[in-house]
């Protein structure tokens, strides 16, 4: 018959414990970022379902959302649910400039009255309009030609105000980690579907891929 040692009760309890801390400890919280509510990446020649055309004949070619080069005006289209805050808008877009004529373009939340973000490379300048009226603009150069990475977000702050964020980069740079351009509001926003906007001075339409939504935390 065995003797039973300190030893061996080592061995028996160890693994038993590693299994009840196992049991007892709370999965990682699930990357909200991870699932967009929407995701289009324009493998079909034709604009999604439920999708609206605002200012012009939007089209669908080569694996991208074209915005029109004219008339010179500005073209967008609303898409995804209609949600309050909370909520993050990002894409990617591609222009060429003609001469001194620069193209405009940009990503809104909350619907044509809300929240809309642009890229003025006439300017240098990096935009923020609630409403068609300019709130808030920060630095930018753009790059011809290249990949043009934007977000915008919007999420409550205690005592009913409420966080608009954006950032922007180019193809050949990282995701900045901060956002460059902050602003506070405290006038409640009002549900609206996000937008993706476009003014095509330069005369050739924006190529816009990779559209996402998401819910944030």
């Amino acid at each position: 018959m065995g003797v039973y040692t300190p030893a061996m009760t080592r061995l028996i309890f160890l693994p038993l414990f590693a299994v009840l801390l196992s049991a007892c400890v709370m999965p990682p919280r699930a990357d909200s970022n991870l699932t967009p509510l929407v995701q289009a990446n324009f493998q079909s020649n034709a604009l999604p379902n439920n999708w609206i055309e605002l200012n012009g004949e939007v089209t669908v070619a080569n694996g991208v959302l074209q915005l029109p080069a004219k008339p010179l005006e500005l073209h967008g289209v609303m898409f995804g649910p209609a949600l309050l805050d909370e909520l993050r808008v990002a894409a990617r877009f591609q222009a060429g400039a003609s001469g001194r004529q620069f193209p405009e373009f940009g990503l809104g939340l909350n619907g044509i009255g809300g929240y809309r973000v642009m890229v003025s490379p006439g300017q240098k300048k990096l935009k923020l309009f609630r409403n068609d009226v300019l709130v808030h603009e920060v630095n930018h150069t753009w790059v011809p030609g290249d990949w043009t990475h934007l977000a915008l977000q919007i999420r409550p702050l205690p005592g009913l105000k409420w966080s608009v964020n954006a950032k922007v980069w180019h193809s050949s740079e990282l995701e900045p980690k901060e956002w460059q351009l902050a602003w506070t509001e405290n006038v409640e926003p009002l549900p609206g579907r996000a937008t993706v906007w476009g003014q095509p001075f330069s005369g050739t339409p924006i190529a816009v891929d990779d559209l996402r939504v998401w819910r944030i935390d």
